[in-house]
């Protein structure tokens, strides 16, 4: 199996542009649906261009490059590809990955159930997202 850096350079550029427009979207909902309400105000960071940055590079290595990487080694011998392939790989990892890890900290700590669900959301959003994206582009 030869490593395509072509391949993987248009996952990495289309899914960076996918997660910037998912978390402009994502952020605009936000300032319109008071979540953070029931949060004290010193236990909810400042979104500034920092903040930003640094959630974009998070999310760009662990919805992103990983998954690239990671799809190229096994889309061959997966029994599925292309478009439906990376959705289900995507809610594998939605379904697998983050939502036992959002209902355990339900059941800890007292999150209101609104929060973990908006960020539940954005989260399969990103993922089944990026996954598709990433399916797709193998699969030509």
């Amino acid at each position: 199996m030869i490593f395509s850096f072509k391949l993987l350079s248009y996952c990495l550029i289309l899914g960076g542009a996918y997660l910037i427009i998912i978390d402009l979207i994502i952020g605009r909902l936000e300032k319109r649906v008071p979540l953070l309400g029931d949060f004290p105000r010193e236990l909810v960071e400042d979104k500034n261009f920092a903040w930003y940055f640094y959630n974009f590079i998070v999310e760009f290595i662990f919805f992103v490059m990983m998954p690239a990487v990671i799809y190229d080694r096994f889309y061959t011998v997966m029994p599925f590809s292309g478009i439906r392939g990376g959705m289900a790989v995507g809610l594998f990892l939605f379904v697998f990955g983050m939502v036992p890890l959002a209902i355990l900290h339900i059941f800890r700590i007292r999150i209101p159930a609104v929060f973990i669900l908006y960020q539940l959301l954005g989260m399969m959003l990103r993922v089944i997202g990026t996954m598709t994206i990433i399916g797709y582009l193998y699969s030509l």
